[in-house]
């Protein structure tokens, strides 16, 4: 919603971690072999275009979203070989132009110069309930997401390349009370505030 009100392209990195698990998966490659799946992300084309993710043009927008596919791409992302095919493709896709980007290394990472920086995190038990409500875990109870949660963060915090941390400029929004348009309001004024002014 932030990208849409400033007019600028939304780079939703999450969604390209979740398609290269998905294809991993349609070839047979363990989730483990970082170097096969590196080779295998250069030899194939990725895009996001209009909120849509497009894999050699296939639009796997709503196959991401499947149950399983947020938890392979975690282990996918957790390979520094994927990783670093990713941050220039990632870096590729914004094409140095106006671009609102979430990832967990956007800020540290993938773009350190950006204008804004934000971190916004909540209560895992109200993360739990969005990704419940979202459908992606599909006949779990909320104890099962609560953990699956904390499993993929404390992966994401101490793989060795690119781990989870807030860039020491990042403005912190805790969201576990927020509205999503209040989420987007709170960006909007600090990015007015910091750049328009």
């Amino acid at each position: 919603m932030v990208a849409r009100e400033l007019g600028y392209t939304y780079l939703d990195t999450g969604a390209m971690y979740r398609a290269s698990a998905l294809l991993a998966s349609q070839e047979n490659i363990p989730l483990n072999d970082g170097s096969t799946l590196a080779s295998l992300l250069e030899s194939h084309s990725m895009a996001i275009r209009d909120g849509r993710v497009l894999l050699d043009g296939e639009d796997l927008t709503e196959a991401i979203r499947r149950p399983g596919v947020a938890e392979m791409a975690s282990l996918v992302s957790a390979r520094p070989e994927v990783r670093r095919v990713m941050v220039g493709l990632q870096r590729e896709v914004a094409g140095g132009g106006e671009v609102v980007a979430e990832g967990r290394d956007m800020g540290t990472v993938v773009f350190p110069d950006a204008v804004l920086k934000v971190y916004m995190y909540a209560d895992v038990a109200v993360r739990a309930m969005r990704r419940l409500t979202q459908g992606e875990h599909e006949g779990s109870d909320l104890r099962l997401v609560v953990r699956s949660l904390l499993r993929r963060d404390r992966r994401d915090r101490t793989r060795a390349d690119s781990p989870l941390r807030a860039a020491p400029d990042s403005l912190w929004v805790d969201t576990s009370s927020m509205t999503v348009r209040r989420q987007v309001d709170v960006v909007l004024e600090e990015y007015s505030r910091r750049v328009v002014s």
